[in-house]
């Protein structure tokens, strides 16, 4: 029996992740913030194959580094790893190094269902329950040549085989929280990201 992992604000009006299901996440940004929702109710959390992912990032999201598990790089044992930390671990990210065949997929869905943990795949992943992804980003805070970035705007798209949905989100805002895009109250410079 599945059940549905608590998410962020924002990020729970778009995507409820649920055990046993398997996500496609190309963003490393948007794992993280999908991360953060289990981390923060106390779940245990695994990245395999991504030796680039941000763990102080991460951090800023809210996803407990206590309780993370990490495996850069497994090499060819990649699949068993993953299977592995499905044991300890409620939400397991990966980045497979290869392009993954279906029976690997299902066998994984599978463990994913007896362990009661979620999937979510920073490359493709066969018969994943929904794509989400990032179609538009705009960084807040730079001036004419001065300034940092304060805050993050991204539409967000999630495909579930029906109809595509978007929802625009601060991925952060300037408080670094992730949230619904509001209207702001005051004027904001808006750099495109290339």
């Amino acid at each position: 029996m599945s059940r549905s992992l608590d998410s962020l604000p924002g990020v729970s009006e778009l995507l409820r992740l649920r055990t046993g299901g398997a996500y496609v996440v190309p963003s490393p940004s948007l794992v993280m913030a999908l991360m953060s929702g289990p981390s923060q109710a106390g779940e245990w959390c695994a990245v395999v194959g991504a030796p680039d992912f941000g763990l102080e990032a991460a951090a800023a999201f809210g996803v407990d580094l206590e309780r993370t598990v990490v495996v850069p790089r497994p090499g060819e044992h990649w699949l068993s790893v993953t299977a592995g930390l499905l044991d300890v671990a409620t939400v397991v990210v990966v980045r497979p190094p290869v392009v993954v065949g279906d029976h690997q997929a299902e066998r994984l869905r599978s463990r994913l269902r007896q362990k009661d943990a979620v999937l979510l795949s920073l490359g493709h992943w066969p018969r994943a329950d929904a794509v989400v992804s990032i179609t538009d980003s705009s960084w807040v805070g730079l001036g004419r040549g001065h300034g940092r970035l304060t805050a993050r705007r991204v539409m967000v798209s999630v495909s579930q085989g029906g109809p595509v949905r978007q929802m625009s989100l601060w991925l952060p805002n300037v408080d670094q929280v992730v949230a619904v895009q509001e209207q702001p109250t005051m004027p904001l410079t808006a750099v495109k990201a290339g």
